[in-house]
Order: C-alpha cells, then sequence, then structure tokens
C-alpha cells in the first residue's frame, strides 16, 4: 500500500521555504516540521486501523471487538485533530507560516474523510451485529 500521506507531504512542500528567513522564522519552520512529522505518522496509524479492520472477516467482528477499534480510532482522531489546531494556532501571526507544505496538502481533510467512512462502516457493522443478536438468542433456546 502507497503511503499516501508520505506523498502528500513531499510532493506539497515548497522548497523556498527551506533557506532564507532569520531565526525565528527558522525555528517556526523546524517545529512546523516537526508536528508536520508527526501529523503523517499519526495519519499512517489511522488509515492502518482503518485498512486492517476493513480486512477482518466478519465472523470475527465482535461487539467487544467493534468496540475496541472504535476507540483506538477515536483516540487516534482526537490526537490528530489536537495536533492540526496547535499548528494552526501557533502560525496564525506568521504569513510565511501558511507557505508551509501541511496547509497545501489538505491532510486534514484526507484523514477526516477516511475516519468519517470508517466510523460508519463500524456503527453500520455493530447495528448488524445487534440486530443478528436476538435471532441468535431465539435459535439457541432450547425447545420444549
Amino acid at each position: 500500500m502507497p503511503n499516501i500521506v508520505a506523498m502528500k507531504l513531499s510532493g506539497a512542500r515548497n522548497p523556498a521555504m527551506a533557506g532564507g528567513g532569520d531565526v525565528d522564522d527558522s525555528g517556526l519552520l523546524v517545529a512546523l516540521d516537526q508536528l508536520a512529522l508527526q501529523q503523517q505518522i499519526n495519519a499512517n496509524f489511522i488509515f492502518h486501523a482503518i485498512s486492517n479492520y476493513k480486512k477482518t472477516p466478519f465472523e470475527r467482528k465482535t461487539l467487544d471487538f467493534i468496540a475496541k477499534k472504535w476507540l483506538q480510532l477515536q483516540l487516534l482522531w482526537r490526537e490528530f485533530r489536537l495536533r492540526d489546531k496547535q499548528i494552526r494556532r501557533n502560525g496564525h501571526k506568521d504569513s510565511h507560516y501558511h507557505e508551509h507544505g501541511y496547509f497545501q496538502q489538505e491532510l486534514f481533510e484526507l484523514v477526516h474523510e477516511k475516519y468519517m467512512a470508517a466510523r460508519s462502516c463500524l456503527s453500520r457493522d455493530k447495528r448488524n451485529l445487534l440486530a443478528l443478536a436476538p435471532a441468535a438468542i431465539v435459535f439457541a433456546q432450547p425447545t420444549k
């Protein structure tokens, strides 16, 4: 599976931002580069969690399994969202900051779209299991 996040980050980098600027600008850019890298890693964890869930056969998807996957996905998404807010809050005063590749790549929108699709998939599977549960109980009861 190609690393979508790495391709987006490398393709959106602005080479003009790498050099020049005073010490404060370069410090901000180094911090932004570090946060953007953490976002890339977190986004990859989210994509892998979604991909692995989709590959899991339906027979293995129990209510407990779905709950654990949902919690894992929520935690990853929350971390991603908070870091995105931090990135945007730190650079709101500097116009050069917004020229960084992180803001050009629309990574947040891509991850949000994948997260929402996975969320609906988890909900659908949970609904299907809950719909099957009463039928399984009826068939499992001994006849008189």
